[in-house]
C-alpha cells in the first residue's frame, strides 16, 4: 500500500508539470507575436509563471492529501472503536481480529461439513440396509406366487387362481414402488450408479417400441417410430430404456389412438420425442408435472406419481434435457435431449 510520504512528490511532480503546461501556452502565443527578440525575456516570464503555478497547485494538493489522511484516520478510530481497541496501532489490532474471527468461523464451517458428510454417510447406508430388507420379503412373496400361479404343488381352483394373481400383482406393484422410491432418492443424492458404453441408441429404441407393442394393441392404440437405424452415443442403455419405457407406457396411457416416437440425430445431440393425440397437458400442470408423487388430471388414481420424476432423473444423469408441451392440434409430446458427444466418467467404460 502507498505512504502519504510517497503520495506527496508524486502529486508534487504532476502539479509541476501540469504548471509549466499551462505557461507555456500564454508564452508561445506571445513567442510568435513579439518574434525571437524577446525570447529571453519570455522564458524569465514562463519560469516565474509555472513556479507560481506550481505553488498554487501544490498547495491544493497537500490540502487534499491532509483531508485524505484525516478521513483514513477517522477509518480508523472508527474501527477500532467498533472493535473496542485504542491507542498506537489500533487498525492493525483491528484487523487481527477480524482475521480471527474469520478463522474461527471458517473452522466452525468446516467442523459443519464434516458433521453433514457423517450424516449423509449414515443415511445411506441406512437407505442400503432398509432396501435390503425390504426386497428380501418382496422377493419371497413374488417368488411363491409364482410357484403357486404355475401349480408346483398342485392344481388351483379358479377362485385360488383369483386370489394368486392378485397377490403376484400387488407384490410386483409394491416391488417397483419400493425400487422407484430408492432410485429417486439416490438420484437425489446424485448416487444413482450410471454406467455409460458406447451404444446404438437407435436400437434402444426399436426394442422399448416392440415390447410396448402389446400395451398398444390391448388399449387399441397405433404405436409407431421414425428415425435412422444408427444412432450411437455414451450411454447407460439400461437407464435410458428405462427413460423411454416410462414416456410410451404413459403415452399410450393416456393416447387416444395414436403414438409416435421419433429419432434424430443432429451434430452435438439425439432427441427422442414420443408424441401422443391424448387430451394433452393443461397449462398449470406443465410446472408441477415432474416433481414426485405428483399426477396429472388424465391420470386419476394410477400410479404413485413417480414415473416423470426418475425418467427426469434418468435423462440427467447422463447430462440430457427432458421436456413436455402441449401439443397445438391435441395431445402432448415428451422431448428427451442426450448430449451426443458425451464420453464415460472415470472408472465407468462397461456394461452395467
Amino acid at each position: 500500500m502507498m505512504s502519504l510520504s510517497m503520495v506527496i512528490p508524486e502529486a508534487l511532480r504532476r502539479s509541476l508539470r501540469m504548471a509549466v503546461l499551462i505557461a507555456s501556452v500564454p508564452v508561445a502565443a506571445l513567442a510568435l507575436a513579439i518574434g525571437a527578440r524577446g525570447a529571453l525575456a519570455l522564458a524569465v516570464l514562463a519560469g516565474g509563471l509555472g513556479w507560481w503555478l506550481a505553488g498554487v497547485v501544490a498547495e491544493a494538493v497537500r490540502a487534499e492529501v491532509a483531508a485524505a489522511a484525516e478521513r483514513l484516520r477517522a477509518m480508523a478510530a472508527g474501527a477500532t472503536e467498533a472493535a473496542g481497541i485504542s491507542g498506537d496501532g489500533a487498525l492493525h489490532r483491528a484487523v487481527d481480529a477480524w482475521g480471527r474471527r474469520f478463522a474461527e468461523e471458517r473452522a466452525r464451517h468446516r467442523e459443519a461439513l464434516t458433521r453433514l458428510e457423517e450424516t449423509e454417510r449414515r443415511r445411506e447406508a441406512w437407505l442400503a440396509t432398509l432396501r435390503h430388507e425390504l426386497r428380501t420379503p418382496l422377493n419371497a412373496i413374488v417368488g411363491f406366487t409364482e410357484l403357486l400361479a404355475a401349480e408346483v404343488d398342485g392344481p388351483l381352483t379358479e377362485a385360488q387362481r383369483e386370489d394368486v394373481d392378485t397377490i403376484a400383482n400387488a407384490g410386483g406393484h409394491l416391488r417397483s414402488l419400493v425400487e422407484d422410491v430408492f432410485d429417486l432418492s439416490a438420484m437425489t443424492t446424485g448416487t444413482f450408479p450410471v454406467t455409460r458404453v458406447r451404444a446404438n441408441v437407435a436400437a434402444v429404441v426399436r426394442d422399448v417400441v416392440r415390447e410396448a407393442e402389446g400395451l398398444a394393441r390391448t388399449r387399441g392404440v397405433s404405436l409407431s417410430w421414425e428415425g435412422p437405424s444408427e444412432a450411437e452415443a455414451w450411454v447407460d442403455a439400461v437407464a435410458i430404456r428405462r427413460a423411454l419405457t416410462n414416456l410410451v407406457v404413459n403415452a399410450i396411457e393416456h393416447a387416444g389412438g395414436e403414438v409416435t416416437v421419433t429419432l434424430a440425430v443432429r451434430p452435438a445431440t439425439l432427441t427422442v420425442a414420443v408424441r401422443d393425440n391424448g387430451p394433452g397437458i393443461a397449462p398449470g400442470e406443465l410446472k408441477r408435472l415432474f416433481r414426485p408423487f405428483e399426477r396429472g388430471r388424465t391420470a386419476e388414481a394410477r400410479g404413485a406419481g413417480l414415473g416423470l420424476a426418475i425418467t427426469l432423473g434418468l435423462v440427467e444423469v447422463h447430462g440430457g434435457r427432458l421436456s413436455a408441451q402441449a401439443n397445438d392440434d391435441r395431445g402432448s409430446t415428451f422431448t428427451v435431449t442426450l448430449p451426443a458427444g458425451m464420453v464415460p466418467l472415470e472408472g465407468e467404460g462397461g456394461a452395467r
